[in-house]
């Protein structure tokens, strides 16, 4: 199957959901995945230089091995400094991006979007950074993959997905591209246990518009949208869960099984997300599956197989007989 979107049986009903997505944006496959891990544990130490037109003293924050509050007070300090930290960056940035910068001293790096994800408190702090990205535009800069990763990712944990959607499906307002697949995966991720599936199905239709690798052809995209058809079990969401079924099983049959890691600071690491979510994608599949009396054995055997052998249907690996040990 070349795209999902290319079905002859597509339900148009569910299609045109997705009409909120900016069909006419164009936009190029960007650099390989950047590791977000590295930003939020530097973040947290060191400022970055964000505004290079403040001294030092200006910008410092006390050294936490010479302070004398305990750990709940620097807690709340850490809480209370955040707000004014994050709008006096809105207002930095305000003032150095846009076709007419009121404030010609001092420029705004990469970074600071970056930092002002991580300082956005709620989901009205972040859509009022996210008005802010025309203006990055305007400067005449771009926006990187790492940006859409880190915007997608803040979205989720401050609740507030729609946002995303919002925005990457107006890229002739906001000019910030889901230009990486970790992105797409990760807003997929976002929406499809809990959102209702018309979100899901939007998110699937910038796959095509970003010019991304199709829904159906990615396992663990396959999957979180296989679920939220399963979920929704509507007439038109049959027709679609059958089509990415027959893909998902056939990607498994090629495919060695993946396994997600135990350790818990290697499980929070950015690059193994997408596998954690295949394989919770798959839990629940076989779960529905079973309860519903479809086939679930595959996604089993597929999964705990040590040994992988590609093959056209998954059988038990037998244990060897007394003949084969003589």
């Amino acid at each position: 199957m070349a795209s999902l979107f290319s079905l002859n049986s597509r339900p148009q009903a569910l299609f045109r959901l997705a009409s909120a997505a900016n069909r006419s944006v164009r936009c190029t496959v960007a650099e390989h995945h950047q590791v977000l891990n590295k930003f939020y544990a530097v973040q947290q130490t060191r400022d970055d230089d964000l505004f290079s037109f403040v001294t030092p003293s200006e910008t410092s924050v006390p050294d936490p091995s010479k302070s004398t509050t305990i750990p709940g007070a620097k807690s709340q300090d850490a809480a209370a400094r955040r707000e004014p930290q994050f709008f006096e960056l809105v207002e930095y940035v305000t003032n150095r991006t846009g076709r007419k910068r009121a404030v010609k001293a001092g420029q705004v790096r990469q970074t600071a979007w970056l930092r002002l994800f991580q300082l956005a408190n709620s989901s009205e702090q972040l859509e009022t950074v996210a008005e802010l990205f025309p203006r990055w535009r305007d400067s005449g800069k771009e926006f990187r993959p790492i940006h859409a990763e880190a915007f997608v990712r803040r979205c989720e944990e401050l609740n507030c997905p729609t946002l995303a959607l919002k925005v990457f499906g107006d890229h002739s307002k906001y000019g910030l591209a889901l230009s990486s697949l970790f992105a797409a995966r990760h807003m997929l991720h976002s929406v499809y246990d809990k959102r209702p599936l018309s979100d899901s199905m939007t998110v699937a239709a910038l796959f095509g518009v970003y010019k991304l690798p199709p829904v159906s052809s990615d396992l663990a995209a396959c999957s979180m949208l296989y679920v939220a058809c399963l979920k929704d079990n509507s007439a038109n969401a049959r027709i679609v869960a059958k089509a990415l079924y027959e893909e998902l099983h056939k990607q498994v049959q090629d495919k060695p099984p993946v396994k997600a890691p135990q350790e818990s600071v290697i499980r929070a690491r950015y690059a193994e997300k997408p596998n954690i979510w295949l394989l919770d994608a798959l839990k629940t599949i076989e779960k529905v599956h079973k309860k519903t009396g479809k086939e679930w054995r595959w996604i089993r055997y597929w999964t705990t197989e040590r040994e992988w052998r590609p093959r056209d249907t998954f059988t038990p690996i037998q244990p060897a007989t007394a003949a084969e040990h003589a």
